[in-house]
């Protein structure tokens, strides 16, 4: 979802008795989705291992347990 704030999303939480989890600027979902979507359109694309996946995560600042992708 998106908010003007975290301070919006804060309160949008307490609000529904929900944990708030993780907040990120648009601008780091934007680089992370530059990343992660890269030559998507290509006739030639083919998924990114999580290997690479969890690389992106961390390159966007986007570390910790919260982030962390599990094999499927």
């Amino acid at each position: 979802m998106a908010f003007r704030s975290e301070a919006d999303a804060a309160r949008w939480a307490a609000a529904r008795g929900v944990d708030l989890g993780a907040t990120v600027p648009v601008e780091t979902l934007g680089e992370l989705s530059r990343g992660w979507y890269a030559g998507r359109l290509s006739d030639h694309w083919r998924p990114s291992s999580a290997k690479t996946k969890q690389a992106l995560l961390r390159e966007s600042g986007l570390v910790g347990a919260f982030w962390q992708l599990h094999p499927s």
